[in-house]
């Protein structure tokens, strides 16, 4: 990608929010080793996280939680751009605390920008809000489920929607849609599949040809460059963004397992049998009114099971994004993070 006019100018600040999450510090980490012109800062909850990053990236960080909107005000003055990387992931709790991280915070973020005349807001958003627990392959933007499976992706389609409406020739703003964002460090995916194969938990789900996009780091990174540094006519929109090919679910776990010197996973269940027991594990959770996550859901289950691929030609189209990564890079990547850190896990 060339340099953008936004890039070449001078003093440009960038904040990204959720900086001590996954997705966000590492696009802080890229601000600062590929746009040198860009002042970067961050915010995020974890101040130890975010101690850390600061010291080693030179981004200033700020601590607090965008459910305050005070602290979004303090956050967004004097700033560019926004990219929102914060919100609550999970596939299980109440509605109201997913709303209020992912909502209430993003609302706070936009109207803050707006007051502090931010130019451009790239909200990270999910593709999981087309998952209806049924097979889905190359699905396009404008498709969407007739009911949300969780709480997370219900109301990260509503601050989705909340940043579409908020577009303007003052403020441009656009949503990102990845899927299965893996890499270096505790990405959504691979960490828990580990986890669970070394305590002899993990079982394929079905036949173990379910197909599934993915977006390996470096490609989520270019995709936000995309959206920060595009044209203005990259904006007012919304962009899935995963990796060029599907690949097949189970072959990329047992190639991470591979990897790790860990046998293959090689006892099955069917899916109904998986997803029943998982009903049940469910039902026991609600009548115990249980706060936790089930060690088995209905939508782990689909998730696992089920096929899933996006089509990317609009971003591709639109944005220029061109994805360079593949999945091998992401597992190495991920492999060599994990034998250094799982120890301390």
């Amino acid at each position: 990608m060339t340099q953008s006019d936004f890039e070449k100018t001078q003093n440009r600040k960038v904040l990204v929010t959720g900086g001590t999450g996954y997705i966000g510090s590492h696009y802080v980490r890229h601000l600062v080793q590929n746009h040198p012109q860009i002042q970067v800062h961050f915010a995020g909850r974890n101040m130890e996280e975010g101690n850390r990053l600061s010291a080693f990236s030179g981004a200033h960080f700020f601590r607090g939680d965008l459910a305050d909107a005070e602290y979004a005000k303090f956050i967004c003055k004097d700033m560019d751009a926004v990219v929102h990387c914060a919100g609550l992931t999970g596939l299980w709790g109440p509605y109201e605390t997913f709303y209020q991280a992912n909502v209430v915070s993003t609302d706070n973020l936009l109207s803050a920008a707006r007051e502090a005349s931010v130019q451009r807001f790239v909200n990270i958003s999910t593709s999981s809000i087309y998952f209806d627990y049924k097979d889905h392959i190359n699905v396009t933007e404008d498709y969407l489920p007739p009911r949300f499976a969780d709480n997370y992706t219900r109301t990260k389609y509503q601050a989705e929607m909340r940043v579409t409406r908020a577009h303007s020739e003052q403020l441009r703003t656009l949503s990102l849609r990845p899927r299965m964002v893996i890499g270096s460090g505790r990405c959504a995916v691979f960490p828990a599949m580990v986890q669970m194969h070394q305590r002899g938990d993990l079982k394929q789900i079905g036949e173990g040809r379910n197909i599934v996009s993915m977006t390996s780091l470096g490609n989520m990174m270019m995709a936000i460059d995309c959206a920060i540094f595009g044209t203005n006519e990259v904006t007012g929109d919304v962009y899935n963004i995963a990796d060029p090919q599907p690949v097949n679910y189970w072959d990329e776990i047992n190639a991470l397992m591979t990897q790790l010197a860990l046998p293959a996973v090689t006892r099955r269940t069917k899916y109904s049998t998986a997803y029943g027991f998982a009903a049940i594990s469910e039902a026991l959770h609600a009548l115990k009114k249980s706060t936790s996550e089930p060690k088995w859901s209905r939508l782990k289950v689909a998730l696992m099971g089920r096929s899933f691929t996006l089509n990317i030609e609009k971003a591709k189209r639109r944005m220029g994004y061109a994805p360079e990564y593949v999945h091998n890079d992401s597992i190495v990547e991920f492999v060599d993070w994990w034998k250094k850190h799982s120890k301390r896990q």
